[in-house]
This record gives C-alpha cells, structure tokens and sequence, in this order.
C-alpha cells in the first residue's frame, strides 16, 4: 500500500493532482492519499510499503501547520525502513529533516518550465536517461547529509538523492506531472506572478520526458 502525502495547498489543486497522479502508475498496489491534519486516520490500521511527499506552493524553508505530523510519518517509515520518495517541496522537505533547514536556500532566480537534468545510474532511474524535466521552485538543497549521495544534478544545483542503503530518495525536478498538466500550472500562475513569468523558460521536453517521469514513478512503488 503506498500512502502519498499531499502538500498541494489549494483544495481543487490538491483534487487534480490526486487525480492525475493515480493515472500515471501501473502498479497493483492501493494508493491512499492524506494531508495536513488527516495522518493519523488515513494511516489508522493500514500497512504501508511506500510514502511519496508531494510538492506543494509552500515553502520548505517556513513553518507550516503540517510540519509536525509530516515529520512523524517520516519518522514512521523511516525507522521501519520502507521506501520514502520527496519530490520537489518533499525533496526539500526530505533532506531537511535529516539535516535542518540550514540545508536549504532561496534561489537567487526561480526555476519554472524545463530544464535539463543529468541522471546517474540508480535504481529509481532504471530505464531512464539524463535529460528535460519539469521545475517549479524558488527554494532549493544547497547541501546533502554524509549519509546520502548525489544520484541527479543539473547547472542549478542539487537535482537528486538517496540515503546510502535504504530506499529513502529526494528528486526536486517534477516526475509526477506530464508536459500537458505542468504547461497548465505555468500557464495559471505567471498570469498572476511577474516573478513566475520572467523565470519561466520552455525548453523543448524530449521525447521521452513524460514516459520517463511515469517510469521514475513506478520504479519507486515497485521496490
């Protein structure tokens, strides 16, 4: 059973991502998803394998209301040494728990659009070459623990990690959306967001960037 906490903070966002999320995976195994202040119910008499951290619009570097909770799920898989997936604001979220939020900074330029991503050989990887993926951050890991090693980098930095020995594993590029749904959020939010508009860059995603970021998932939920 993979339990998917959802950081996405608007509630129709949160709806859609759920949605979309569920079409890209192939495997057998049940999906619930939990969010801020449902943890302890969702989680309540159920025996998860994976925990996958969304991203979320909120920042890694602030207080948020669901740090506490988070932290203790985190907590709860890591100790029982099950599988554990951050992406983008979880990937942050991720490295920060094991080291403190000293690890992390505010991008001088924010990364939204497409941007090339070099992959090395890891399991999450399997099937996957380096290549364009999805970003949507102003914070970013400037910094990994000993215990964890470099598995993805780009020219902005930090793209990628794993905890030596477990299937613990940080990805800050997008493999949870396609080139249709992330076009949409870019497209939504610099209308509103001089920043977002003057950061965004589209370069042209490969041909494999949407089965590649399915792939990446799916070769998580079935370790």
């Amino acid at each position: 059973m993979v339990l998917v906490y959802n950081c996405v903070t608007e509630p129709a966002a949160a709806a859609q991502y759920e949605k979309n999320f569920v079409k890209k995976l192939t495997t057998q195994k049940k999906l619930i998803f939990t969010g801020p202040g449902r943890a302890e119910k969702d989680m309540a008499d159920r025996d998860f394998s994976h925990l996958v951290i969304s991203g979320s619009a909120a920042s890694a570097l602030e207080n948020n209301i669901w740090d506490g909770e988070l932290s203790s799920v985190i907590d709860d898989f890591f100790e029982a040494d099950k599988a554990i997936l951050g992406i983008c604001y979880g990937h942050q979220y991720l490295a920060s728990w094991f080291i403190g939020k000293s690890c992390l900074y505010v991008m001088d330029k924010p990364e939204y659009g497409w941007n090339w991503v070099e992959i090395k050989q890891n399991p999450l990887f399997k099937g996957v070459s380096s290549g364009i993926f999805c970003h949507i951050h102003e914070d970013s890991v400037t910094r990994l623990p000993e215990s964890c090693e470099l598995i993805a980098e780009s020219d902005t930095g930090i793209q990628g990690f794993q905890y030596t020995g477990k299937k613990v594993f940080g990805v800050q590029f997008h493999p949870d959306y396609n080139y249709k749904e992330a076009k949409e959020i870019f497209e939504r939010r610099s209308a509103s967001s001089p920043i977002i508009k003057e950061a965004y860059q589209n370069k042209t995603p490969g041909a494999n960037t949407d089965r590649d970021g399915i792939r990446i998932l799916n070769n998580f939920v079935n370790m």
